[in-house]
């Protein structure tokens, strides 16, 4: 069985592993499950940077085995557009944006019979859309449980608020085994010094001479864990005498001279301030800079909107972020796409303030949209090429800062058509992701802004007609197509025209009218041809040949979707329009009665659809494996085959398969054979059985060649080991064995830092709290060979 191609290493969604050692906040995580075994929403709140988002993913990774639905995160501090709340949480839990259905109905669908638990982290500047959303899915989804974090409460009702607090500086009981390096006996704010110091300064320890100036300087920080390491970072050009020397004058000077006690606020501004003028002049031009930036950015990103001839070439750029990567002002994060970078939001919104004090703030906003308007020009010139995938990839990790694009455009007298060729430009990416909602949500934003009869606007009418027929929508596309037709006909845009034409005749067959359908069509690809629009031509063409099968012209559909792919054999790892026409193919083969030929082309396009993770084109694929193994006589195989579409139909379209008459009736002949074969009840354990495979599970069912195997449903694994990667049990077993994390690393040849962070993912992925939970597994976690 051929392996299913992946886009990212993460979905979206799935819970992070931590980088850093936890330290602290047993009993915090331990009151989050008291808490939600009588309640269903807890909110942890707390100043920023006092780590309510570790404590959040650290206690719902201990809560997993609570939720077999499954524990999803949603991280909000890049969503700025409360409208698109609904539509985050639904991308976390893996929900297409291609049901016509609002994103908060489809939420509320999907989660009604689940028992799951989802993180809303950040809440604070969303606040009301928040609170909205919680309180709909307490109501509505009975079995579901929120972890919500927030400097202030959601306010609503059924909602148990659970203070964060800073790590405790205080020693523990025995303070004199502290002294002596026992460091079982240390305060939390003292562990995390240690633990922080260790890492950026080789060969530091605490010891009776540095003891007491380690304490002052955590009481003094106190106890926050952001600022304690913010303070850390400068021990690697500063001893901890001259740290705590520095930052106490600072304090004093924000009292006046007195020594008194401040906001715990406060304590952490100061102390990025702190960091903020201990930093070169360019490393401190680059944060304020940075701040533009929404979510993650690349090294590429930052150069192209922070540099400038005068203050920050562009060759500077580099060191000044390494600079602040050493600071921990920076944080490098490894994605599908390679190394990228983000900030903190305390730190992140400290920057935003001193850009805002300067002069140059709507100038670098413009930048930041410029740049991003270049890079979605640079996606819709390849996307139909070889490079469709890995665009798809780059862009997903941007998607944050494409919505801060958008919005900059749509609010910013004189960009709007900007706004409108951003919004356009991205049409590739909303297809290729399935973003049909979001995609005209910007689109209708940016059509309201930029009404001037451009190209740009007449594809933006027709693609918004596009998005209501794939989402089984039928609203207002006759008004939207009479006036991109209006507009190219006047401007003579002739590709414009064209692709008018082209979804004019898409939204009547979509609604059942096929007479004249095939004839305008065919004018509309003329059109295309003469404009020589290879991209128009390519699409068009699977169009029509379905077109043609709804009117009885297999042969000339079939025909079409050969010259689609003809059209694409250049760029074989083009994966959208090739598993479509492959699609529309099979189904013109299937009715030919050409049953093997139909599978083949089943077989090689949903590849393409599970590297795409296209919930809608997977359960098309899913339908066409189903008809075969009726026609073959593997019942059982198409229950769960079509219990598994079933299930991805709901989450994809308003209707499945969308209404078209054929579809169906071939979708219900095979699920007949089968029930009649069967018997009622067997037939609908089966489709249960589908409906409970993840996605992945069911494309690797569907292409397995041996018909008489039957998936291994999803159950409990045998062992909490069954969680670790290779490497971590590998790790895990030598725990076992005694040996400890230097002997480790020195046995693995790896660094000690790497085997501690293995150590850190091991407990919490496992729910464990020491090193002797791990020794103590089952037979032991097998090592992999």
């Amino acid at each position: 069985m051929r392996m299913v191609q992946e886009t990212g290493h993460r979905r979206s969604g799935e819970l992070p592993a931590e980088t850093t050692s936890f330290i602290g906040r047993q009993r915090e995580i331990a009151q989050v499950a008291a808490v939600l075994d009588r309640f269903r929403l807890v909110t942890l709140t707390g100043p920023g940077g006092v780590g309510k988002t570790r404590t959040a993913v650290r206690a719902a990774h201990r809560l997993r085995d609570r939720s077999p639905d499954g524990v999803h995160l949603v991280p909000l501090s890049a969503l700025t557009e409360p409208e698109l709340l609904p539509n985050t949480v639904a991308a976390a839990l893996d929900l297409p944006e291609q049901a016509a259905r609002p994103a908060m109905e489809v939420l509320t669908a999907y989660l009604e019979d689940k028992n799951a638990l989802i993180v809303l982290d950040t809440c604070e500047h969303l606040i009301d859309a928040c609170a909205l959303l919680a309180d709909e899915l307490l109501r509505t989804a009975p079995d579901v449980r929120l972890i919500a974090t927030s400097r202030q409460p959601l306010d609503i009702e059924g909602e148990h608020v659970l203070p964060i607090p800073p790590l405790s500086v205080e020693d523990g009981p025995d303070a004199a085994a502290a002294r002596c390096g026992r460091p079982g006996a240390r305060s939390d704010a003292l562990q995390l010094f240690a633990d922080r110091t260790a890492a950026a300064v080789p060969g530091f320890t605490l010891t009776d001479d540095n003891l007491a100036d380690a304490t002052s300087l955590c009481r003094r920080l106190d106890g926050i864990p952001l600022a304690i390491e913010l303070a850390v970072s400068r021990l690697r050009a500063l001893s901890l005498e001259e740290i705590l020397g520095r930052l106490d004058r600072r304090f004093l000077l924000l009292t006046g001279g007195r020594r008194t006690t401040v906001p715990r606020h406060q304590t952490l501004r100061t102390t990025i301030g702190w960091s903020h003028a201990l930093s070169t002049p360019q490393e401190r031009v680059l944060w304020t800079r940075l701040s533009v930036f929404a979510g993650e950015f690349s090294l590429e990103a930052a150069e192209g909107v922070c540099a400038d001839e005068r203050t920050l070439p562009a060759e500077d750029v580099l060191d000044a972020l390494f600079g602040l990567v050493e600071k921990s002002v920076v944080q490098r994060v490894e994605t599908e796409v390679g190394t990228r970078y983000r900030m903190l939001d305390t730190i992140r919104e400290f920057g935003r303030d001193q850009l805002a004090a300067g002069a140059e703030e709507a100038g670098l906003r413009k930048r930041h949209a410029a740049y991003f308007l270049d890079r979605a020009g640079q996606f819709d010139a390849e996307w139909t090429g070889d490079a469709q995938l890995a665009w798809v990839r780059r862009l997903r990790c941007d998607q944050a800062n494409l919505r801060t694009a958008l919005e900059t455009c749509v609010s910013t007298p004189g960009l709007a058509y900007d706004g409108l060729c951003l919004a356009t430009r991205l049409w590739g990416y909303w297809q290729c992701t399935g973003l049909y909602t979001e995609g005209r949500y910007w689109l209708r934003r940016a059509l309201e802004c930029s009404r001037e009869p451009t190209p740009e606007r007449v594809k933006a009418l027709w693609l918004t007609s596009w998005y209501l027929d794939v989402q089984g929508e039928r609203g207002d596309n006759w008004a939207l197509l009479d006036e991109a037709e209006e507009i190219a006909a006047r401007a003579g845009d002739a590709r414009g025209l064209a692709w008018t034409l082209a979804f004019r005749h898409h939204a009547r067959y979509f609604r059942g009218t096929v007479d004249g359908v095939i004839e305008g069509y065919d004018d509309a690809r003329r059109r295309m041809a003469e404009a020589g629009d290879e991209v128009a031509l390519l699409i068009t063409a699977f169009h029509l040949a379905f077109a043609h099968f709804v009117t009885g012209g297999i042969g000339e559909g079939i025909a079409l979707c050969d010259e689609s792919l003809r059209r694409n054999a250049a760029h074989p790892q083009e994966h959208w329009s090739r598993s479509w026409a492959l699609w529309v193919k099979s189904v013109g083969l299937w009715l030919k009665g050409e049953f093997a030929q139909s599978i083949e082309c089943c077989r090689e396009g949903i590849h393409s659809k599970a590297a795409l993770r296209d919930t809608m084109g997977i359960a098309h694929f899913l339908e066409g494996f189903a008809w075969y193994a009726a026609e073959q006589g593997h019942f059982e195989r198409v229950g769960t085959l079509q219990g598994a579409a079933d299930v991805l139909w709901r989450k994809a379209a308003k209707e499945a398969r969308f209404g078209i008459p054929v579809l169906h009736e071939l979708h219900d002949r095979a699920a007949e054979l089968a029930r009649r074969a069967l018997g009622a009840d067997a037939f609908h354990r089966a489709f249960t059985e589908g409906g409970s495979l993840a996605p992945a599970a069911a494309v690797a069912l569907a292409l397995d060649e041996d018909l008489t195997k039957m998936p291994e449903l999803p159950v409990r694994r045998g062992t909490p080991a069954d969680e670790l990667t290779p490497r971590e049990r590998q790790v895990a077993a030598l725990v076992a064995q005694g040996l400890t994390n230097r002997e480790i690393s020195e046995k693995l040849v790896v660094s000690k830092r790497t085997v501690d962070s293995h150590i850190e993912h091991i407990l919490a992925k496992l729910g464990f709290s020491s090193r002797a939970q791990i020794a103590a597994l089952e037979d032991g976690p097998p090592a992999p060979p």
